[in-house]
């Protein structure tokens, strides 16, 4: 009774995490290949803009979900907060993600 209790309030947060992620990074997590920051949602008449995604990111609720659970697991959640970092500012993600680590 108690394991199903934490399991829910922990699917729970999970889910919150996941969607506060999807609000704030959604789309925004775009690298190219000399590591530059490269806008979404930039001019179309310019091809030359290749990019590439980080595979942890919150472009949907799926990756969105991974990306939190690798986080709470402690397992490599550094370079996916430098990212994240680097694109979205450091004031908003230093504040998700240690919300993130500590209260997860």
């Amino acid at each position: 009774m108690k394991m199903s209790s934490f399991a829910v309030i922990l699917f729970l947060f999970i889910f919150i995490f996941a969607m506060m992620g999807m609000e704030f990074y959604a789309q925004k997590v775009r690298f190219n290949f000399d590591m530059e920051k490269v806008e979404y949602f930039g001019s179309h008449n310019n091809t030359s803009k290749l990019f590439s995604v980080p595979p942890a990111n919150f472009d949907n609720f799926v990756n969105s979900i991974l990306t939190v659970f690798v986080v709470l697991a402690n397992d490599g959640w550094t370079p996916i907060y430098w990212d994240h970092y680097r694109v979205a500012g450091k004031m908003g993600s230093t504040i998700y993600f240690h919300f993130l680590v500590v209260f997860g």
